[in-house]
């Protein structure tokens, strides 16, 4: 289904990042890893089906270091014909005990670093859109619109919102030229988000906007 496309995957060494790697790959597609720890990297990459013949590859970036100009021209992210916006990160802390530093890196990562990675793969998906039906996917919460809360997640709650916001307006924007859709999961055990958490949220939502 996705042979001759290549993804590149945000927070793609583990969870749901990796999980949606595998099925890209298994589909076709070549695989761009993203993410900060090297040596998980590697190890995700092994788990990464070859069978359609795909040379996979990682990169072992800080995302957050995009927000500064000095980082930005080592950064080189190829032309994806499908960018998977899924590194983030969560707290479990009630506001007034949080952290600015905690706030501004919840913030950042969950909603600034997909808008600039978009951004910056963008003109080429445009550019290659009759050949390789570009597409970006972003991965939120059912946090960011359902009626379901769960206590010491409002900066999350907020940044996945943001995100969802970025998505519907990206996909007007766009009108078709590449298309732009958000998945929503319910809290998943194996992430940072769901670990601890008692929870019965099966929820998994998909936002068609092209």
């Amino acid at each position: 289904m996705f042979k001759g496309q290549t993804a590149l995957v945000t927070g793609g060494s583990r969870g749901i990042g990796l999980a949606i790697s595998k099925k890209l790959a298994l589909e076709g597609a070549t695989i761009t890893l993203l993410a900060r720890d090297e040596q998980r990297l590697q190890a995700s990459l092994k788990e990464l089906s070859t069978q359609h013949g795909q040379q996979h590859t990682y990169h072992a970036l800080d995302l957050l270091k995009l927000l500064h100009t000095k980082h930005q021209h080592d950064v080189h992210l190829g032309s994806p014909s499908m960018l998977v916006n899924c590194a983030g990160v969560t707290n479990h802390s009630l506001l007034h005990r949080t952290r600015m530093d905690e706030i501004y890196d919840t913030v950042n990562l969950n909603l600034t670093v997909p808008i600039m990675l978009t951004q910056m793969v963008l003109k080429d998906m445009i550019r290659n859109s009759r050949k390789t039906s570009p597409a970006v996917l972003n991965i939120l919460s059912v946090l960011s619109m359902t009626q379901y809360v769960v206590p010491g997640t409002s900066v999350y709650a907020a940044s996945k919102a943001g995100l969802l916001g970025f998505t519907k307006s990206l996909a007007a924007e766009l009108k078709g030229k590449v298309r732009v859709n958000a998945l929503m999961p319910g809290l998943v055990k194996e992430t940072d988000m769901g670990r601890g958490v008692v929870a019965d949220v099966t929820v998994v939502s998909i936002e068609y906007y092209d």
